[in-house]
């Protein structure tokens, strides 16, 4: 499973590389930009989950984030929490997506 999501995570990387033109920028900037974008899918797929959880859950939640609170032990905790998970982070990187394409379209 664990080959599996590395394998899905190079392929939306290169996807967001290839729609958002990134592959014009140096290596070192690519990672950059990919890691600033995926900080602001983290934050968008946050917000819109945390309202979701029971009080219960909010409480293990703090507790995670207290003793590891990197994005895969973040990501673990809310898949087994929330049944649709999978499906909200993949809205937010598409919206993500169309939204950055958009403006690109325009300032371009």
């Amino acid at each position: 499973v664990r080959s599996d999501s590395k394998n899905m995570n190079n392929i939306l990387r290169e996807n967001i590389v290839k729609t958002l033109h990134l592959d014009a920028l140096s290596a070192t900037d690519q990672e950059k930009a990919l890691l600033d974008i995926g900080n602001i899918i983290y934050s968008r797929v946050l917000l819109r989950v945390l309202d979701t959880l029971s009080d219960a859950d909010k409480d293990a939640f703090d507790k995670i984030l207290s003793k590891d609170p990197a994005a895969d032990a973040v990501f673990v905790f809310l898949s087994s929490k929330i049944p649709n998970f999978e499906d909200v982070v993949n809205n937010e990187i598409a919206v993500f997506k169309h939204t950055s394409a958009e403006l690109i379209k325009r300032i371009t």
